[in-house]
């Protein structure tokens, strides 16, 4: 039998999922939890086969959370998120996740991507693989410049060091010094940043930067 941990952070929606899985006669739900430190905290505990992250967790990235499961234990991860966008399922997979399922699924198929997983398999929502699909089939005939930019070049290292560093409240000129660097070059690093996520300012890149695992949630100066 399968032996899984949930970490979803809607109660209600952990209790849902949760009973519908242990209706299985080959999944047995081991432990759950609602935050990721704790649920980091029985994977090492309980050493399960597969566990099911959402991406939205109150205390880190549920990437974050993956990339820690998958350096740090054997257990397969099935995320399990309302995130459709292509930046999610990217950066899903570069941070080692072995399945990608939405929330909305039917449970037969979540039990399928589960079993998947723990066989090295990859499933991924049929409902995303024909939007990717589509999308990469207009963006080749409309821009094909700007499905390679915005669909797959993953941020550099340096657009990430300045996205860390705004994070953590310097402004540009600090960040130049930090860096060595000029201040007209560390803002085209976060301008060509912001242009690739599409978002408007440092405070909506930052949260994007956060959800895509790229920054540490314990990092963060509110302002």
């Amino acid at each position: 039998m399968l032996k899984i941990v949930i970490v979803e952070p809607e109660t209600f929606t952990l209790l849902g999922i949760k009973g519908a899985i242990e209706q299985s006669p080959d999944i047995e739900v081991t432990a759950s939890a609602t935050s990721g430190k704790i649920g980091f905290q029985l994977i090492e505990q309980m050493n399960p086969d597969v566990v099911l992250v959402d991406l939205l967790l109150p205390d880190m990235s549920g990437l974050e959370l993956t990339r820690s499961i998958k350096r740090n234990t054997n257990s397969k991860v099935v995320i399990f998120t309302n995130q459709t966008h292509s930046d999610f399922i990217n950066s899903a997979f570069r941070h080692g996740a072995d399945s990608y399922m939405l929330k909305s699924a039917d449970i037969e198929l979540i039990e399928l991507a589960i079993k998947r997983a723990y066989f090295n398999e990859c499933l991924l929502d049929p409902k995303l693989a024909k939007k990717l699909l589509e999308s990469l089939y207009q963006n080749r005939y409309i821009d094909p410049s700007f499905a390679d930019k915005n669909l797959f070049e993953p941020p550099t290292e340096r657009q990430i060091q300045v996205l860390r560093l705004l994070a953590q409240g310097l402004v540009f000129e600090q960040i130049a010094k930090e860096m060595f660097l000029s201040v007209s070059t560390v803002k085209n690093y976060a301008s060509d940043l912001y242009s690739k996520w599409h978002v408007k300012n440092r405070y909506e890149a930052i949260k994007r930067g956060a959800m895509l695992g790229y920054i540490d949630y314990n990092l963060i100066v509110n302002e």
